[in-house]
């Protein structure tokens, strides 16, 4: 039936885990290095999502988070969102307007702007680094993300908790 020890070590090490949510944040977000990387190449997303048959370009926001969830004023937190993109043409880019913002209270209390960011061909994975003011107040926040492009916008919004 297995050995006791081991068992009784599992069990208490997965005990131990789930009590340390902020631990599990911490090291999660230890392994995301701020940047772009590819994950995918163009000619299998194209087939992976059937490409040919769609109006293009084709994109498509397959992961959008923020971690952690909760944290306190002064914090740093991870966004990371991972989309795919089959373009007009193989190597094309939809270069265009991407804003993001965090609000309190339904008011922007920051925003950064780049006028010309390129949302490229497959699967890309983008993380960023993003410090929350040290005069955040407790409460309920939004992290929002809003692009424009020639042929292709997006607005998507998360949500996250400032506590004391």
């Amino acid at each position: 039936m297995g050995h006791p020890q081991i068992i009784a070590a599992a069990l208490s090490l997965t005990l131990a885990l789930s009590g340390c949510a902020n631990l599990r944040w911490s090291l999660q977000r230890s392994f995301r290095d701020p940047g772009e990387r590819i994950e995918t190449f163009p000619e299998i997303v194209w087939d992976e999502y059937a490409c040919d048959g769609s109006k293009l370009p084709f994109f498509e926001l397959e992961t959008n988070e923020l971690i952690p969830p909760q944290l306190k004023a002064g914090s740093r937190f991870n966004h990371r969102m991972v989309y795919v993109l089959c373009p007009v043409r193989p190597t094309a880019v939809v270069t265009g307007r991407l804003v993001t913002r965090i609000r309190f209270r339904g008011d922007p209390i920051v925003q950064e702007r780049t006028e010309a960011y390129e949302i490229k061909p497959g699967r890309w994975v983008v993380d960023s680094e993003i410090t929350l003011p040290s005069a955040a107040e407790p409460g309920v926040y939004a992290y929002e993300v809003e692009f424009r492009g020639d042929g292709l916008r997006f607005t998507k919004s998360l949500t996250f908790v400032v506590g004391r």
